[in-house]
């Protein structure tokens, strides 16, 4: 999208802004590109939709129209990025997508059906044979009643982004038993009327539903944060905390797995997290941001970077400096207030506790500013703990 931008006020302005590069994408877009990073270790990175005549169809895609040759345009102007994170049209095949047989029916290609990748493959296929067939969807819900499972309903994830296969996936394991009776009732059928298995002859054992689970619990915590850090508020004074949140995480279940593959896919994570993590340290913005947290002050940077606690201490009086100047330059511009007329009237009425000291802990030697005396931290936080 920022290609396209830039190409239309390079047309109309004669400028290139070059938003492409100079863009400031969101922490959303962050933590998708991590998980990217993740999957294309398992190689189960979500490539987008393939044209229509490749793919379910019940979901149709326009063809694309060719742009004259002639008009000048230059063709690398809506290149993506290269960690840009878009749906692709090609028609290569990969080894995590659903494809057609030559008799136009759907088939997985699984190159090694007990890998983590193989696993995810199988479990996305069934589901989206389910989803794919009317009959297939009533006699889940019929089985769904009978068994008494109070699952939510399933949804295809294929194509899409990573949440949305999360979500695919945590609903098939939830309504498991169901899918299990529905791929055991085809197999009676099948022996008893012929033909074809509906499911391809696949079977999901229960270790194959752990996997699945396990690769869900790593990203519920990613869909957890994604859903804090959206929306139309400001997340700069998070940023620091978030990352790394992340990677105290992602450090954590590294040493709680046992596959191979998983490992390798946290510790690709773990390597793209530190990334984004010092591209923020070297934000004065997100630097300030985070300071200006009452949560978190100047504290956050002596307790987990302590590197940058000098740099970082050094900018806040920098920007209080010049934020206190410009105030005094402006009060004495300023029309001086007209003098109070009316007093209040005194009173003899007073009441002891009006002199009681309740917070004797408070008092203290007086600060030289404001600014001493919000990184003194006397204002109780109540996420602290008052600590």
């Amino acid at each position: 999208m920022t290609a396209e931008v830039d190409c239309l006020i390079t047309k109309k302005k004669s400028f290139d802004p070059n938003l492409r590069e100079n863009h400031i994408q969101c922490v959303c877009h962050k933590i998708a590109l991590i998980l990217t990073a993740g999957f294309k270790v398992l190689n189960t990175e979500s490539k987008g939709l393939r044209k229509s005549k490749e793919t379910l169809g019940y979901l149709p895609l326009l063809d694309s129209i060719p742009e004259d040759e002639t008009d000048g345009n230059d063709s690398g102007a809506f290149a993506s990025g290269e960690e840009e994170i878009s749906d692709s049209d090609d028609n290569e095949n990969s080894d995590n997508e659903i494809n057609l047989n030559n008799n136009g029916e759907l088939a997985p290609s699984l190159a090694n059906p007990d890998s983590i990748s193989g696993i995810l493959t199988k479990v996305d296929f069934v589901i989206q044979r389910i989803t794919s067939s009317s009959s297939k969807r009533s006699e889940y819900d019929v089985w769904r009643t009978k068994l008494e499972n109070q699952g939510p309903t399933l949804i295809a994830g294929y194509g899409i982004r990573w949440n949305i296969k999360w979500e695919s996936r945590d609903r098939a394991y939830k309504g498991r038993n169901v899918i299990s009776r529905l791929i055991e009732n085809e197999k009676d059928r099948q022996e008893r009327d012929g033909g074809k298995n509906f499911f391809h002859d696949h079977e999901i054992s229960r270790g194959d539903w752990e996997v699945v689970k396990r690769l869900n619990d790593i990203l519920s915590e990613f869909y957890f944060i994604t859903k804090k850090m959206e929306g139309d508020h400001s997340s700069a004074g998070l940023l620091l905390v978030e990352y790394v949140s992340i990677k105290d995480f992602l450090k954590k279940r590294i040493n709680n797995v046992a596959e191979p593959e998983f490992k390798a896919m946290l510790r690709k994570m773990i390597e793209k997290t530190e990334t984004y993590l010092h591209e923020v340290l070297v934000c004065d913005s997100v630097i300030l941001a985070t300071i200006l947290n009452p949560s978190f002050r100047l504290s956050i940077f002596q307790a987990c970077f302590s590197s940058h606690y000098d740099y970082a201490k050094a900018l806040l009086q920098q920007q209080y400096t010049n934020r206190k100047d410009e105030l005094v330059a402006n009060i004495n511009l300023e029309e001086p207030s007209p003098p109070v007329t009316s007093q209040p009237q005194p009173t003899d009425h007073h009441r002891p506790i009006d002199s009681m000291v309740l917070f004797p802990e408070s008092i203290e030697a007086s600060v030289s500013d404001e600014l001493a005396i919000y990184l003194g931290g006397k204002q109780v936080n109540a996420s602290n703990g008052g600590k």
